[in-house]
């Protein structure tokens, strides 16, 4: 097995939040020849979001997830391997431990669009509800030790910026503690300067074929603004700390 492991090219990941372009990356990836990929594929993705919510329960789930990882790269014999499993941006100093050359692929999308998909999702939204089951503080969905005996009493969509901000600041730690092992882009820069954006990929992962430019529906860009309301808006600004049009200027 260490004999066809060798053989692969390496390992790539797809990290974010919910709900932030994370699928949309990795569906324009999965075709490329040069790549195999996996999305939310079980027993890694359950491992990860219990590890994401649970840091305590490292110790006894990492090996589970690097041996299931080195499984994968097995079967990708001859190509990349790419995960898409957002959860892994809490776990990326372990990843980079067991695979010291993997590769992390960061989406960003505005807070305020991804904000309201949350919302709109019940499967992800319900994370809110359940916050009690587990340990404080929850880095993945934004709770501190002093936030959490107010946290009950917050709107849904203030629990959900906590939640962007606390992944926001994660992928820059990331970026800046490892800029050699990560590329992190914007969704909205992905929809407006595509071409640009995904050489950069190319050119990230080390592809000899350029990525086919994926559909585009720019119109949805701006959905959110019909979803949320504006006591909604004042509430995420004011958790985030930046307008939509503040946010733009860092993403296009």
């Amino acid at each position: 097995m260490l004999e066809k492991l060798n053989k692969s090219k390496g390992c790539a990941f797809v990290i974010g939040t919910g709900r932030s372009g994370t699928h949309w990356l990795g569906h324009t990836l999965e075709q490329h020849p040069e790549i195999r990929e996996t999305i939310e594929v079980e027993p890694m993705f359950k491992l990860s979001k219990r590890m994401a919510t649970n840091a305590s329960l490292k110790n006894a789930l990492m090996p589970k997830l690097i041996r299931a990882y080195r499984w994968q790269m097995v079967k990708s014999s001859g190509r990349i391997y790419l995960d898409k499993n957002h959860p892994n941006i809490w776990l990326v100093e372990e990843i980079l431990e067991a695979f010291p050359a993997a590769q992390f692929l960061g989406i960003i999308r505005s807070p305020y669009a991804t904000i309201s998909s949350m919302i709109q999702h019940k499967r992800v939204s319900r994370w809110h509800k359940q916050w009690r089951e587990f340990p404080i503080p929850n880095p993945f969905l934004g709770i501190t030790e002093s936030i959490a005996s107010n946290y009950e009493s917050l709107s849904l969509a203030e629990q959900c910026a906590l939640r962007w901000k606390s992944h926001y600041e994660r992928m820059q730690e990331i970026e800046g503690t490892f800029p050699k092992s990560s590329l992190i882009m914007h969704y909205e820069s992905l929809a407006h300067n595509t071409s640009k954006e995904l050489k950069r990929i190319e050119q990230f992962l080390g592809l000899e074929q350029p990525i086919s430019a994926p559909a585009i529906k720019t119109e949805s860009l701006d959905k959110w603004k019909d979803n949320l309301s504006e006591a909604d808006i004042k509430s995420i600004e004011k958790v985030v700390g930046m307008s939509d049009d503040a946010y733009l200027q860092l993403a296009i």
